[in-house]
């Protein structure tokens, strides 16, 4: 991947998925609870999530974003900034699925 500049997505991926192996190494349960997986989610995903494979996904996934925003964002970022914290964890939510939108096979 030498000489290889990713797209904005792909920065993105690659900083989202980096942050979930990090997170997953630091403290799982914290993880699930960050990235609203399940304990058996994360599990599936943490062989996945090696820095070969991550850079070869991430340099294979073209331009599509692998990371989903929460379906309240409007509505978080609408109040007042110095709230956003407390706005969203007041408005927590846990999607199906998990808010990464990876597939634990990918």
């Amino acid at each position: 991947m030498t000489g290889t500049s990713l797209t904005p997505i792909q920065r993105l991926n690659f900083l989202a998925l980096t942050l979930l192996r990090e997170s997953y190494d630091k403290d799982p349960i914290a993880a699930c609870a960050t990235f609203g997986l399940t304990k058996s989610q994360l599990n599936e995903l943490r062989p996945h999530l090696s820095a070969e494979h991550l850079l070869a996904a991430v340099a294979n996934s073209a331009d599509e974003s692998l990371v989903s925003l929460r379906p309240d964002i409007r509505e978080i970022l609408a109040g007042p900034p110095p709230l956003l914290g407390a706005l969203s964890a007041v408005r927590r939510i846990q999607p199906a699925g998990g808010r990464l939108g990876i597939a634990a096979t990918a």
